[in-house]
């Protein structure tokens, strides 16, 4: 199994590691601010340029920071199906203009490729840490950390059932195919929540109580 952790090249010695953990979260939530809510103020047209503009300052960092182009931009692609769907459910109903649809299309991908590179160049435990002084809720903090050491877990178990479903129903193609992936994922949220359970258990018989520091 391998452990597939969010902030592997965070170890790295760039000029980007090493400024401090408050700094580059202020500037993450500052620059999807920016991203999110001041761009599309000039108008999805005008907003296109803004983008642009973005993703290339959003490159020069991604080189200064020496994490791999190719492990953001395909960590950042995994959004985009989700985002086509519903860019395109929006735009047959008459919500989008196709400007609309490339604006949102860019949005996701460069605020998954922002938080990436908060994730890439600070360790986990460290943005965890300034959450909790900035006062973000325990409860957060705790499912945030959770998530953090299970995920390769998670990981795991969807290697394991691809590889079942890969020699069991090789031969299987169009909607009976949906419906293996439709059994797969709600095997999967079922495995999730008793593994959920069983952690949760654990960590009361070792007498925890929400505290992580």
């Amino acid at each position: 199994m391998k452990h597939a952790f969010i902030d592997r090249h965070a170890n790295l010695n760039s000029s980007i590691h090493r400024l401090s953990p408050a700094l580059k979260i202020k500037s993450t939530f500052l620059f999807l601010a920016v991203l999110l809510i001041g761009l599309p103020l000039l108008g999805y047209k005008n907003a296109l340029v803004g983008f642009c503009v973005y993703g290339i300052l959003a490159l020069v960092t991604a080189l200064i920071s020496q994490v791999p182009f190719f492990f953001l931009l395909t960590r950042s692609a995994l959004v985009l199906p989700f985002s086509a769907l519903i860019v395109t459910v929006n735009y047959f109903s008459g919500n989008f203009t196709l400007a609309q649809m490339v604006a949102t299309l860019f949005k996701s991908l460069l605020s998954i490729f922002t938080l990436l590179m908060l994730t890439s160049t600070t360790p986990f435990h460290e943005i965890l840490k300034e959450l909790s002084r900035w006062g973000f809720p325990k409860l957060f903090i705790i499912i945030l950390a959770f998530m953090y050491r299970y995920f390769f877990l998670l990981v795991g178990e969807i290697e394991a059932l691809e590889r079942a479903l890969q020699m069991r129903h090789s031969t299987v193609h169009g909607w009976q195919r949906i419906k293996v992936y439709a059994n797969i994922v709600g095997l999967l949220l079922v495995r999730s929540y008793e593994r959920a359970e069983r952690v949760y258990h654990a960590m009361q018989m070792r007498g925890f109580t929400g505290d992580l520091s």
